[in-house]
Protein backbone atom coordinates (compact mmCIF):
# COMPACT_ATOMS: atom_id res chain seq x y z
CA UNK A 1 0.00 0.00 0.00
CA UNK A 2 2.60 2.56 1.09
CA UNK A 3 4.95 1.53 -1.70
CA UNK A 4 2.34 2.30 -4.33
CA UNK A 5 1.58 5.60 -2.58
CA UNK A 6 5.21 6.71 -2.84
CA UNK A 7 5.58 5.44 -6.43
CA UNK A 8 2.47 7.33 -7.57
CA UNK A 9 3.78 10.56 -6.06
CA UNK A 10 7.17 10.18 -7.74
CA UNK A 11 5.51 9.40 -11.09
CA UNK A 12 3.37 12.50 -10.58
CA UNK A 13 6.44 14.69 -9.95
CA UNK A 14 8.27 13.15 -12.91
CA UNK A 15 5.30 13.91 -15.17
CA UNK A 16 5.34 17.53 -13.98
CA UNK A 17 8.99 17.79 -15.01
CA UNK A 18 8.48 15.96 -18.31
CA UNK A 19 5.42 17.84 -19.57
CA UNK A 20 6.13 20.96 -21.69
CA UNK A 21 4.11 23.21 -19.37
CA UNK A 22 4.83 25.11 -16.17
CA UNK A 23 2.88 26.80 -13.38
CA UNK A 24 1.94 30.45 -13.67
CA UNK A 25 2.11 30.81 -9.88
CA UNK A 26 5.39 31.77 -8.19
CA UNK A 27 5.18 29.40 -5.20
CA UNK A 28 6.00 26.28 -7.23
CA UNK A 29 9.02 25.43 -5.09
CA UNK A 30 7.02 25.77 -1.88
CA UNK A 31 4.30 23.55 -3.38
CA UNK A 32 6.82 20.79 -4.06
CA UNK A 33 8.22 21.08 -0.53
CA UNK A 34 4.73 20.88 0.97
CA UNK A 35 3.85 17.81 -1.09
CA UNK A 36 7.18 16.13 -0.36
CA UNK A 37 6.81 16.64 3.39
CA UNK A 38 3.24 15.34 3.20
CA UNK A 39 4.47 12.13 1.55
CA UNK A 40 7.29 11.82 4.10
CA UNK A 41 4.99 12.22 7.12
CA UNK A 42 2.34 9.83 5.75
CA UNK A 43 5.10 7.27 5.19
CA UNK A 44 6.47 7.89 8.69
CA UNK A 45 3.07 7.32 10.31
CA UNK A 46 2.47 4.20 8.23
CA UNK A 47 5.89 2.61 8.79
CA UNK A 48 5.89 3.33 12.53
CA UNK A 49 2.46 1.73 12.95
CA UNK A 50 3.51 -1.17 10.72
CA UNK A 51 6.49 -1.81 12.99
CA UNK A 52 4.54 -1.49 16.26
CA UNK A 53 1.82 -3.94 15.21
CA UNK A 54 4.17 -6.18 13.21
CA UNK A 55 1.72 -6.15 10.30
CA UNK A 56 2.14 -9.02 7.87
CA UNK A 57 1.85 -9.13 4.11
CA UNK A 58 -1.42 -9.25 2.23
CA UNK A 59 -2.63 -12.82 1.57
CA UNK A 60 -1.51 -14.78 -1.45
CA UNK A 61 -4.05 -14.52 -4.22
CA UNK A 62 -6.63 -17.28 -3.90
CA UNK A 63 -5.81 -18.30 -0.32
CA UNK A 64 -8.54 -16.26 1.38
CA UNK A 65 -11.32 -15.82 -1.17
CA UNK A 66 -14.72 -14.40 -0.27
CA UNK A 67 -16.99 -17.44 -0.30
CA UNK A 68 -20.06 -15.92 -1.98
CA UNK A 69 -18.10 -13.82 -4.49
CA UNK A 70 -19.84 -15.18 -7.58
CA UNK A 71 -23.31 -14.38 -6.29
CA UNK A 72 -22.22 -10.98 -4.98
CA UNK A 73 -20.73 -10.04 -8.36
CA UNK A 74 -23.96 -11.05 -10.11
CA UNK A 75 -26.05 -9.00 -7.67
CA UNK A 76 -23.74 -5.98 -7.96
CA UNK A 77 -23.93 -6.07 -11.76
CA UNK A 78 -27.72 -6.50 -11.71
CA UNK A 79 -28.12 -3.52 -9.39
CA UNK A 80 -25.76 -1.50 -11.57
CA UNK A 81 -27.67 -2.33 -14.75
CA UNK A 82 -30.93 -1.26 -13.10
CA UNK A 83 -29.37 1.92 -11.73
CA UNK A 84 -27.83 2.80 -15.07
CA UNK A 85 -31.18 2.28 -16.79
CA UNK A 86 -32.79 4.66 -14.27
CA UNK A 87 -30.11 7.29 -15.00
CA UNK A 88 -30.58 6.96 -18.77
CA UNK A 89 -34.35 7.32 -18.36
CA UNK A 90 -33.92 10.37 -16.12
CA UNK A 91 -31.47 12.12 -18.45
CA UNK A 92 -33.22 11.46 -21.77
CA UNK A 93 -36.92 11.09 -20.93
CA UNK A 94 -37.42 13.13 -17.76
CA UNK A 95 -34.89 15.94 -18.29
CA UNK A 96 -34.88 15.76 -22.10
CA UNK A 97 -31.10 16.04 -22.49
CA UNK A 98 -30.13 15.81 -26.17
CA UNK A 99 -27.09 13.58 -26.76
CA UNK A 100 -27.26 13.77 -30.57
CA UNK A 101 -24.81 16.71 -30.69
CA UNK A 102 -22.20 14.90 -28.60
CA UNK A 103 -21.48 14.31 -24.95
CA UNK A 104 -19.92 17.75 -24.40
CA UNK A 105 -23.08 19.57 -25.53
CA UNK A 106 -25.20 17.14 -23.51
CA UNK A 107 -23.08 17.76 -20.41
CA UNK A 108 -23.52 21.54 -20.76
CA UNK A 109 -27.27 21.14 -21.19
CA UNK A 110 -27.47 18.82 -18.16
CA UNK A 111 -25.57 21.34 -16.01
CA UNK A 112 -27.81 24.22 -17.09
CA UNK A 113 -30.90 22.18 -16.21
CA UNK A 114 -29.42 21.46 -12.78
CA UNK A 115 -28.70 25.15 -12.19
CA UNK A 116 -32.22 26.07 -13.30
CA UNK A 117 -33.75 23.87 -10.59
CA UNK A 118 -31.32 25.13 -7.95
CA UNK A 119 -29.31 21.91 -7.75
CA UNK A 120 -32.32 19.90 -6.60
CA UNK A 121 -33.16 16.32 -7.53
CA UNK A 122 -34.54 15.97 -11.06
CA UNK A 123 -36.69 12.89 -10.37
CA UNK A 124 -36.98 9.74 -8.30
CA UNK A 125 -35.31 7.91 -11.19
CA UNK A 126 -32.19 9.99 -10.67
CA UNK A 127 -32.13 9.06 -6.97
CA UNK A 128 -32.56 5.35 -7.73
CA UNK A 129 -29.97 5.59 -10.47
CA UNK A 130 -27.30 7.06 -8.22
CA UNK A 131 -28.17 4.60 -5.44
CA UNK A 132 -27.58 1.50 -7.56
CA UNK A 133 -25.56 2.38 -10.67
CA UNK A 134 -22.13 2.19 -8.98
CA UNK A 135 -22.39 -1.53 -8.29
CA UNK A 136 -20.06 -2.26 -11.20
CA UNK A 137 -17.18 -0.87 -9.12
CA UNK A 138 -17.77 -3.58 -6.49
CA UNK A 139 -18.16 -6.23 -9.19
CA UNK A 140 -14.84 -5.23 -10.75
CA UNK A 141 -13.04 -5.32 -7.39
CA UNK A 142 -14.37 -8.80 -6.57
CA UNK A 143 -13.70 -10.15 -10.07
CA UNK A 144 -10.05 -9.11 -9.76
CA UNK A 145 -9.39 -10.04 -6.13
CA UNK A 146 -11.14 -13.44 -5.97
CA UNK A 147 -9.44 -16.42 -7.64
CA UNK A 148 -10.64 -19.93 -6.82
CA UNK A 149 -14.37 -19.17 -6.57
CA UNK A 150 -14.69 -17.84 -10.14
CA UNK A 151 -14.41 -19.63 -13.46
CA UNK A 152 -12.45 -18.02 -16.28
CA UNK A 153 -15.64 -17.60 -18.31
CA UNK A 154 -17.54 -15.95 -15.46
CA UNK A 155 -14.60 -13.66 -14.70
CA UNK A 156 -14.36 -12.47 -18.32
CA UNK A 157 -18.11 -11.90 -18.64
CA UNK A 158 -18.08 -9.95 -15.37
CA UNK A 159 -15.19 -7.74 -16.45
CA UNK A 160 -16.76 -7.14 -19.86
CA UNK A 161 -19.96 -6.00 -18.11
CA UNK A 162 -17.91 -3.76 -15.80
CA UNK A 163 -16.19 -2.08 -18.77
CA UNK A 164 -19.50 -1.66 -20.59
CA UNK A 165 -21.18 -0.13 -17.55
CA UNK A 166 -18.34 2.28 -16.79
CA UNK A 167 -18.38 3.51 -20.39
CA UNK A 168 -22.17 3.95 -20.41
CA UNK A 169 -22.10 5.82 -17.09
CA UNK A 170 -19.23 7.99 -18.34
CA UNK A 171 -21.11 8.80 -21.54
CA UNK A 172 -24.23 9.70 -19.57
CA UNK A 173 -22.27 12.16 -17.44
CA UNK A 174 -20.03 13.31 -20.30
CA UNK A 175 -17.00 12.91 -18.04
CA UNK A 176 -14.05 10.65 -17.36
CA UNK A 177 -13.82 10.47 -13.56
CA UNK A 178 -15.58 7.09 -13.42
CA UNK A 179 -12.89 5.55 -15.63
CA UNK A 180 -10.10 7.07 -13.54
CA UNK A 181 -11.73 5.82 -10.34
CA UNK A 182 -12.25 2.31 -11.75
CA UNK A 183 -8.57 2.15 -12.71
CA UNK A 184 -7.58 3.09 -9.14
CA UNK A 185 -9.95 0.49 -7.67
CA UNK A 186 -8.64 -2.27 -9.94
CA UNK A 187 -5.07 -1.49 -8.87
CA UNK A 188 -6.26 -1.47 -5.25
CA UNK A 189 -7.82 -4.91 -5.71
CA UNK A 190 -4.58 -6.21 -7.24
CA UNK A 191 -2.61 -4.69 -4.36
CA UNK A 192 -4.80 -6.57 -1.86
CA UNK A 193 -3.66 -9.92 -3.27
CA UNK A 194 -0.06 -11.12 -3.07
CA UNK A 195 1.32 -12.89 -6.12
CA UNK A 196 -1.42 -11.65 -8.47
CA UNK A 197 -0.46 -12.31 -12.11
CA UNK A 198 -2.31 -11.47 -15.30
CA UNK A 199 -1.39 -14.83 -16.86
CA UNK A 200 -3.01 -16.66 -13.96
CA UNK A 201 -5.87 -14.20 -13.77
CA UNK A 202 -6.89 -14.85 -17.39
CA UNK A 203 -5.21 -17.93 -18.88
CA UNK A 204 -6.43 -17.40 -22.44
CA UNK A 205 -4.06 -15.24 -24.50
CA UNK A 206 -6.96 -14.12 -26.70
CA UNK A 207 -9.04 -13.04 -23.71
CA UNK A 208 -6.06 -11.21 -22.16
CA UNK A 209 -5.57 -9.38 -25.45
CA UNK A 210 -9.26 -8.50 -25.54
CA UNK A 211 -9.11 -7.11 -22.00
CA UNK A 212 -6.06 -5.01 -22.91
CA UNK A 213 -8.05 -3.77 -25.93
CA UNK A 214 -10.95 -2.76 -23.67
CA UNK A 215 -8.54 -0.94 -21.37
CA UNK A 216 -7.17 0.86 -24.43
CA UNK A 217 -10.68 1.91 -25.44
CA UNK A 218 -11.22 3.34 -21.96
CA UNK A 219 -7.97 5.31 -22.20
CA UNK A 220 -8.91 6.58 -25.66
CA UNK A 221 -12.28 7.69 -24.31
CA UNK A 222 -10.56 10.01 -21.81
CA UNK A 223 -8.78 11.71 -24.73
CA UNK A 224 -12.01 11.74 -26.74
CA UNK A 225 -13.67 13.80 -23.99
CA UNK A 226 -11.08 16.56 -24.54
CA UNK A 227 -11.67 16.50 -28.32
CA UNK A 228 -15.44 16.64 -27.76
CA UNK A 229 -15.15 19.65 -25.49
CA UNK A 230 -12.88 21.38 -27.97
CA UNK A 231 -15.49 20.80 -30.69
CA UNK A 232 -18.25 22.08 -28.43
CA UNK A 233 -16.23 25.27 -27.95
CA UNK A 234 -15.80 25.68 -31.74
CA UNK A 235 -12.00 25.48 -31.41
CA UNK A 236 -9.32 23.29 -32.87
CA UNK A 237 -7.18 21.19 -30.52
CA UNK A 238 -4.31 23.67 -30.12
CA UNK A 239 -6.63 26.64 -29.62
CA UNK A 240 -8.66 24.73 -27.02
CA UNK A 241 -5.53 23.69 -25.11
CA UNK A 242 -4.19 27.27 -25.22
CA UNK A 243 -7.44 28.51 -23.72
CA UNK A 244 -7.82 25.73 -21.17
CA UNK A 245 -4.28 25.66 -19.73
CA UNK A 246 -4.58 29.07 -17.98
CA UNK A 247 -7.72 27.74 -16.25
CA UNK A 248 -5.48 24.99 -14.81
CA UNK A 249 -2.87 27.56 -13.76
CA UNK A 250 -0.44 26.41 -16.45
CA UNK A 251 1.14 27.67 -19.66
CA UNK A 252 3.25 26.14 -22.42
CA UNK A 253 7.02 26.18 -22.22
CA UNK A 254 8.36 28.55 -24.88
CA UNK A 255 10.08 25.78 -26.87
CA UNK A 256 6.87 23.75 -27.10
CA UNK A 257 4.83 26.77 -28.15
CA UNK A 258 7.32 27.41 -30.95
CA UNK A 259 7.16 23.71 -31.87
CA UNK A 260 3.37 23.91 -32.23
CA UNK A 261 3.56 27.10 -34.29
CA UNK A 262 6.23 25.76 -36.65
CA UNK A 263 4.75 22.30 -37.29
CA UNK A 264 1.13 21.84 -38.29
CA UNK A 265 1.25 18.11 -37.55
CA UNK A 266 2.40 18.86 -33.98
CA UNK A 267 -1.18 19.71 -33.02
CA UNK A 268 -1.79 15.97 -32.56
CA UNK A 269 0.36 16.15 -29.42
CA UNK A 270 -1.67 18.97 -27.87
CA UNK A 271 -4.51 16.83 -26.49
CA UNK A 272 -2.22 14.21 -24.85
CA UNK A 273 -0.25 17.09 -23.32
CA UNK A 274 -3.51 18.55 -22.03
CA UNK A 275 -4.52 15.15 -20.60
CA UNK A 276 -1.22 14.91 -18.73
CA UNK A 277 -1.51 18.51 -17.58
CA UNK A 278 -5.04 17.87 -16.35
CA UNK A 279 -3.82 14.98 -14.18
CA UNK A 280 -0.93 17.00 -12.72
CA UNK A 281 -2.31 20.55 -12.51
CA UNK A 282 -2.95 20.07 -8.77
CA UNK A 283 0.72 21.00 -8.35
CA UNK A 284 -0.04 24.46 -9.73
CA UNK A 285 -3.24 24.71 -7.69
CA UNK A 286 -1.24 23.93 -4.54
CA UNK A 287 1.18 26.73 -5.42
CA UNK A 288 -1.76 29.13 -5.79
CA UNK A 289 -3.21 28.01 -2.45
CA UNK A 290 0.08 28.71 -0.66
CA UNK A 291 0.07 32.29 -2.00
CA UNK A 292 -3.63 32.87 -1.34
CA UNK A 293 -5.46 34.69 1.43
CA UNK A 294 -7.51 32.42 3.70
CA UNK A 295 -11.15 31.92 2.66
CA UNK A 296 -13.82 30.24 4.75
CA UNK A 297 -14.88 27.83 2.00
CA UNK A 298 -15.28 24.04 1.71
CA UNK A 299 -13.18 21.80 -0.56
CA UNK A 300 -12.73 18.68 1.63
CA UNK A 301 -15.79 16.38 1.92
CA UNK A 302 -17.49 18.78 -0.50
CA UNK A 303 -19.33 16.17 -2.57
CA UNK A 304 -20.54 14.27 0.50
CA UNK A 305 -21.88 17.52 1.98
CA UNK A 306 -23.64 18.36 -1.29
CA UNK A 307 -25.33 14.95 -1.25
CA UNK A 308 -26.48 15.48 2.33
CA UNK A 309 -27.81 18.89 1.33
CA UNK A 310 -29.84 17.39 -1.53
CA UNK A 311 -31.34 14.94 0.97
CA UNK A 312 -32.19 17.81 3.33
CA UNK A 313 -29.77 16.57 6.00
CA UNK A 314 -27.29 19.46 5.91
CA UNK A 315 -27.04 23.06 4.79
CA UNK A 316 -25.46 23.81 1.42
CA UNK A 317 -21.66 24.11 1.70
CA UNK A 318 -19.99 27.24 0.35
CA UNK A 319 -17.73 25.83 -2.35
CA UNK A 320 -17.08 29.06 -4.25
CA UNK A 321 -13.37 29.15 -3.51
CA UNK A 322 -11.08 31.03 -5.86
CA UNK A 323 -10.01 27.93 -7.85
CA UNK A 324 -13.25 25.95 -7.76
CA UNK A 325 -13.26 23.06 -10.23
CA UNK A 326 -9.51 22.41 -10.06
CA UNK A 327 -7.70 19.55 -8.35
CA UNK A 328 -6.01 20.90 -5.18
CA UNK A 329 -4.07 17.73 -4.15
CA UNK A 330 -4.80 16.39 -0.68
CA UNK A 331 -2.01 18.37 1.06
CA UNK A 332 -3.14 21.52 -0.78
CA UNK A 333 -6.75 20.92 0.27
CA UNK A 334 -5.74 20.43 3.91
CA UNK A 335 -3.66 23.62 3.81
CA UNK A 336 -6.53 25.61 2.28
CA UNK A 337 -9.32 24.41 4.56
CA UNK A 338 -7.58 23.75 7.87
CA UNK A 339 -4.34 25.74 7.67
CA UNK A 340 -0.70 24.77 7.53
CA UNK A 341 -0.85 23.42 11.08
CA UNK A 342 -3.11 20.57 9.86
CA UNK A 343 -0.73 19.21 7.23
CA UNK A 344 1.72 17.22 9.30
CA UNK A 345 -0.62 15.85 12.01
CA UNK A 346 -3.08 15.06 9.22
CA UNK A 347 -0.41 13.27 7.20
CA UNK A 348 0.77 11.19 10.17
CA UNK A 349 -2.84 10.36 11.07
CA UNK A 350 -3.50 9.23 7.49
CA UNK A 351 -0.43 6.99 7.59
CA UNK A 352 -1.42 5.47 10.94
CA UNK A 353 -5.02 4.81 9.86
CA UNK A 354 -3.84 3.27 6.57
CA UNK A 355 -1.57 0.85 8.43
CA UNK A 356 -4.31 -0.07 10.92
CA UNK A 357 -6.79 -0.73 8.11
CA UNK A 358 -4.23 -3.00 6.45
CA UNK A 359 -3.71 -4.76 9.80
CA UNK A 360 -7.45 -5.44 10.09
CA UNK A 361 -7.62 -6.66 6.50
CA UNK A 362 -4.58 -8.95 6.80
CA UNK A 363 -5.99 -10.48 9.99
CA UNK A 364 -9.15 -11.56 8.13
CA UNK A 365 -8.86 -11.11 4.35
CA UNK A 366 -11.97 -13.16 3.59
CA UNK A 367 -14.15 -10.38 5.06
CA UNK A 368 -15.70 -8.19 2.38
CA UNK A 369 -16.05 -5.37 4.93
CA UNK A 370 -12.32 -5.36 5.60
CA UNK A 371 -11.56 -5.64 1.90
CA UNK A 372 -13.74 -2.55 1.35
CA UNK A 373 -11.78 -0.72 4.05
CA UNK A 374 -8.46 -1.67 2.45
CA UNK A 375 -9.66 -0.59 -1.00
CA UNK A 376 -10.88 2.75 0.38
CA UNK A 377 -7.63 3.59 2.19
CA UNK A 378 -5.55 2.54 -0.82
CA UNK A 379 -7.65 4.86 -2.98
CA UNK A 380 -7.23 7.78 -0.57
CA UNK A 381 -3.45 7.32 -0.66
CA UNK A 382 -2.88 6.90 -4.40
CA UNK A 383 -5.35 9.61 -5.45
CA UNK A 384 -3.88 12.13 -2.97
CA UNK A 385 -1.74 13.84 -5.67
CA UNK A 386 -5.03 14.94 -7.27
CA UNK A 387 -7.55 15.42 -4.47
CA UNK A 388 -9.26 13.77 -1.51
CA UNK A 389 -10.83 10.71 -3.12
CA UNK A 390 -14.18 11.16 -1.34
CA UNK A 391 -14.60 14.28 -3.46
CA UNK A 392 -14.71 12.15 -6.60
CA UNK A 393 -18.38 12.30 -7.53
CA UNK A 394 -18.73 8.51 -7.70
CA UNK A 395 -16.76 7.53 -4.59
CA UNK A 396 -19.55 8.04 -2.00
CA UNK A 397 -21.78 5.89 -4.22
CA UNK A 398 -19.05 3.23 -4.34
CA UNK A 399 -19.14 3.18 -0.52
CA UNK A 400 -22.93 2.92 -0.68
CA UNK A 401 -22.69 0.02 -3.16
CA UNK A 402 -20.30 -1.81 -0.86
CA UNK A 403 -22.75 -1.23 2.01
CA UNK A 404 -25.59 -2.68 -0.08
CA UNK A 405 -23.59 -5.80 -0.95
CA UNK A 406 -22.37 -6.26 2.64
CA UNK A 407 -25.94 -5.91 3.94
CA UNK A 408 -27.27 -8.43 1.41
CA UNK A 409 -24.51 -10.87 2.33
CA UNK A 410 -25.25 -10.44 6.03
CA UNK A 411 -28.96 -11.11 5.43
CA UNK A 412 -28.19 -14.20 3.34
CA UNK A 413 -25.86 -15.63 5.99
CA UNK A 414 -28.38 -14.84 8.74
CA UNK A 415 -31.15 -16.68 6.90
CA UNK A 416 -28.83 -19.60 6.23
CA UNK A 417 -27.97 -19.86 9.93
CA UNK A 418 -31.60 -19.59 11.05
CA UNK A 419 -32.92 -22.25 8.67
CA UNK A 420 -30.03 -24.71 8.92
CA UNK A 421 -29.45 -24.69 12.71
CA UNK A 422 -31.80 -25.13 15.64
CA UNK A 423 -32.23 -21.94 17.62
CA UNK A 424 -30.33 -23.30 20.62
CA UNK A 425 -27.25 -23.78 18.43
CA UNK A 426 -27.34 -20.31 16.90
CA UNK A 427 -23.96 -18.57 17.20
CA UNK A 428 -23.04 -15.00 16.29
CA UNK A 429 -19.69 -16.30 15.10
CA UNK A 430 -21.49 -17.56 12.00
CA UNK A 431 -21.98 -13.93 10.94
CA UNK A 432 -18.41 -12.75 11.46
CA UNK A 433 -17.36 -13.55 7.89
CA UNK A 434 -19.06 -10.33 6.83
Amino acid sequence: MIKHFVIVWFVYWFAILALPVHSVYPAAGEAFLLQFLFVAFVSLGYLATHAVFNIGNVPRWGTADIAEAKGLIAIALLLSVCGTAFLVYDRIIVQGVDYSKGIAFARQEWRKLGEARGGGVSSVYSVLGYLFSSGYFVAGILAVSVKAKLSQKFRFISLFCVFALVLVNSLIAGGRSNILLLAVLIFAAISSQGGWQLKLFIRSYFVRTLIVFLVGISAMYTLYVFYERASASNMDAVEYVNNFLPYLGLEFDSWYRDFLNDNSWASFSAIPVLAGSYLTHSYSTTAAIIDSVHEDKVIVFLHAMNLLNKLGLASAPDSSWFLAGRFPSLPGALWYQYGVISIFPGAIFLGVISALVKYLYVSKPSSITRLAGYISMYSILVVSPLLFVLDFMSFPFLVLSFAQIIALRFIAISLRVVFRKPAKHFELSDLRSC
